[in-house]
């Protein structure tokens, strides 16, 4: 099944309902279908990333969970360089065995989430009662911070169990617009929003950092994209090296101007590569990054 359905969409300068902004309205009448659109279903890639411990047998249960955690977020950070713009941060824990099965109970405080002052207001986490961060800006290091400290926030665990982190999850994100000379008209972006049957829906932008970044136009859409790492059993390789544990990065594709063939989906293959070449591998020989359409996330 597909993700909650985000709650709110960012405040922003240019974004529609606003003082001195208009309204979000469709246009009246049968217009036009748009050339981009937001997705009935998202488009997904699949990543996973191995680890062996055989080289540091020495080292304890938490200290893995850490080297994983961090390599989880520094790939979020790689993805999203130049191509989202992260609005919040969720991360979950739990307790789990030596061979990472996971308890029956949870552990305290097992639910984060890191906003900032430019996060939608009304954003909430995908789970119950979490625990909520507020950083100055949401980047790399912000999230390294946020990973040590559920790591290191003190629970007594059962016997034989350890903490270790469960998921983080990029829910509400900002994307950078390819060719935005191509796409506004008289200073605007509509697209067509078939998850709601609306058309020629306005599109809240903003240009920042030399480029123009657009977000849901309204609070019942999907965002741009959805991220989402979690630990995983990994993808059989017959030729491949054997791992000990597995970590997967879901990226989900809401809106077409980066999945169909073009400057956006370039941007994302781009961004894929710079995993594959740090060490990640499709998970599923049809998750990679092809350029054409491939199956949404309900039927991989």
């Amino acid at each position: 099944m597909r993700a909650t359905r985000p709650s709110a969409s960012p405040e922003q300068p240019e974004q529609p309902g606003q003082p001195g902004q208009p309204e979000p309205q469709e246009s009246p009448g049968p217009p036009e279908p748009t050339e981009h659109y937001l997705f009935n279903d998202s488009r997904t890639t699949v990543l996973e990333r191995g680890f062996q411990w055989e080289s540091t047998p020495d080292r304890n249960p938490v200290q893995r969970e850490r080297t994983t955690a961090h390599d989880a977020v520094r790939a979020l950070a790689e993805l999203c360089d130049g191509l989202v713009r992260p609005m919040t941060f969720g991360m979950t824990r739990n307790w789990v065995d030596e061979y990472g099965l996971p308890a029956e109970s949870s552990p305290p405080r097992g639910n984060w989430f890191l906003t900032t002052p430019q996060s939608p207001p009304d954003a909430r986490s995908t789970y119950r009662d979490p625990q909520v961060v507020e950083a100055t800006t949401l980047d790399e290091r912000a999230m390294l911070t946020m990973a040590d400290r559920v790591l290191d926030d003190p629970c007594a665990a059962p016997e034989g169990k350890h903490p270790a982190w469960e998921e983080m999850r990029i829910d509400h994100t900002w994307a950078r617009l390819p060719e935005p000379e191509r796409h506004l008209a008289d200073g605007e972006l509509r697209i067509d929003d078939h998850d709601n049957k609306l058309r020629r829906v306005l599109v809240p932008r903003e240009h920042a950092h030399g480029h123009t970044w657009v977000t849901v136009p309204r609070p019942s859409a999907w965002y741009p994209f959805l991220l989402r790492v979690h630990k995983s059993c990994g993808t059989v390789y017959p030729d491949g090296p054997e791992y000990d544990d597995f970590i997967e990065m879901t990226i989900d594709v809401n809106w077409s101007f980066w999945w169909h063939p073009g400057e956006g989906r370039t941007m994302l293959d781009q961004a894929v590569d710079r995993l594959l070449r740090q060490g990640w591998r499709p998970a599923h020989p049809q998750s990679a990054p092809t350029g054409h359409d491939t199956p949404s996330r309900t039927s991989l």
